[in-house]
């Protein structure tokens, strides 16, 4: 596997920039617990990188969405996980999370000692502490390892991955995720893949409401859309991301990669988390009230940007 790291001036931070994907002789026999908007594309990848992967999920919506990439769909979770050498976790949200993966009834306890559990989720600090726990208490490797970027980057394989665990853990773990990371960061050795997650979130989440100010501001002051979009994507604060939002509010395009709903849940990770280190979030404090009130106008399944037709309606515009 082709592979590029760079050590950071302190801490514990390198880079890993995956180039071939392919298993070789070391397939292995994974569980995939949730088969979600983002859970489904980087399944199917792994499985496609030559592992022996099948899919548990409640929803049997969800399950029939795996049999139809021909993927295999568990029928007895105890004795899955048994089997397993890799369970990976991609869960909606903190309650679920512990539910399955810490606690007394935690489907650890079915796994073999020396198994890997990669747990890709958005969550709290708290919480993956609380499944570190779980995974120690039954001897198995668990490395934190929530992605950044959309579905379509999860379908493309072109993810970013926030990783922290042991060294030895996460060098078991990169065959795995490098089937949906073209970029892996490693940043600690405990929660720090967490707060790494959430402090990009922060940043994301910002810009697409500066981006909504910014917008109303352009157009009541009389600059054609197009015009100030353009400007603002070439600018100094110009950024892949960034273009991508202003072509969609552009198009007055809010079609869900991320919807104003998901948003609210990390912000509120986020304000959590920043609360239990001692750090103020002022401007996330503010977009977390601009997120509840573009929820509240009915946008909630929307994705984030259409925060931008709040600012917008309360600038007196329509959108």
């Amino acid at each position: 596997m082709g592979m590029a790291s760079r050590q950071s001036v302190s801490g514990r931070s390198r880079e890993r920039t995956c180039g071939d994907k392919n298993t070789g002789d070391k397939a292995m026999n994974i569980v995939w617990l949730g088969f979600g908007k983002m859970g489904e594309p980087m399944a199917a990848r792994v499985a496609a990188a030559g592992h022996v992967l099948s899919v548990f999920d409640i929803s049997e919506e969800r399950r029939t969405a795996a049999r139809s990439r021909n993927l295999a769909v568990v029928e007895s979770l105890e004795e899955a996980i048994a089997r397993a050498d890799v369970i990976v976790s991609s869960l909606p949200n903190d309650t679920v999370a512990l539910h399955l993966l810490a606690g007394a009834g935690s489907v650890l306890r079915h796994a073999k000692p020396g198994a890997l559990l990669i747990e890709t989720s958005t969550i709290s600090v708290s919480a993956s502490a609380s499944i570190a726990n779980s995974a120690d208490a039954h001897e198995i490797g668990y490395l934190r390892a929530p992605v950044s970027g959309s579905v379509v980057a999860a379908a493309n394989g072109t993810l970013t991955t926030f990783v922290s665990g042991p060294d030895a853990v996460v060098d078991r773990a990169q065959p795995v995720v490098s089937a949906w990371a073209s970029t892996i960061r490693v940043m600690g050795d405990a929660e720090q893949a967490r707060v790494m997650k959430l402090a990009v979130n922060l940043m994301v989440t910002t810009l697409v409401a500066s981006l909504g100010e910014a917008y109303a501001l352009c157009t009541k002051g009389g600059i054609a859309p197009k015009a100030a979009l353009d400007a603002i994507s070439a600018s100094a604060i110009g950024s892949p991301h960034l273009k991508f939002k202003a072509d969609a509010l552009e198009r007055l395009d809010f079609t869900p990669t991320f919807t104003v709903a998901q948003m609210r849940k990390d912000l509120k990770l986020i304000s959590d988390g920043a609360r239990a280190l001692s750090v103020p979030v002022l401007l996330g404090a503010t977009v977390e009230q601009i997120m509840a009130a573009t929820e509240a106008s009915g946008f909630g399944d929307e994705d984030y940007l259409a925060c931008a037709k709040v600012i917008a309606g309360l600038s007196g515009l329509a959108v």
